[in-house]
């Protein structure tokens, strides 16, 4: 993975909320696949900004594999030029043994002040 990010490659997790609280590899963006689409459209008014650059190399990821393949061919098809997806997905990259982050958790949500939350202000 150190390869890929020395090449500027970013890691987007298309895993449901439930599967990310359960960690996630550090510094990935979080986007579950249903609603990638919306995320990635720049007409979208709550389009992800972090996703504009269609020449930004992706490496995406799921949970085994199979809608991180689905992630990258529908990037492709938007316009993405530069997309792969991480074989065997987060499970691959656990058995790897893979540096892995969890989310700060107060009574089963992701704590406010958190980068981790959607709603993160910044400091």
């Amino acid at each position: 993975m150190e390869d890929y990010q020395a090449q500027g490659y970013k890691t987007l997790d298309v895993r449901e909320a439930a599967e990310y609280l359960d960690g996630t590899i550090p510094m990935s963006l979080h986007i579950p696949r249903g609603i990638l689409e919306p995320k990635c459209d720049m007409c979208f008014e709550g389009h992800e900004s972090e996703l504009s650059d269609l020449n930004q190399p992706w490496i995406i990821f799921c949970q085994a594999g199979g809608r991180g393949a689905l992630a990258a061919y529908t990037m492709k098809q938007m316009g993405y030029t530069n997309v792969i997806n991480l074989a065997g997905g987060f499970n691959a990259w656990k058995a790897f043994g893979g540096p892995i982050e969890t989310p700060p958790i107060e009574d089963g949500l992701i704590r406010c002040d958190h980068p981790w939350n959607p709603g993160f202000q910044g400091e």
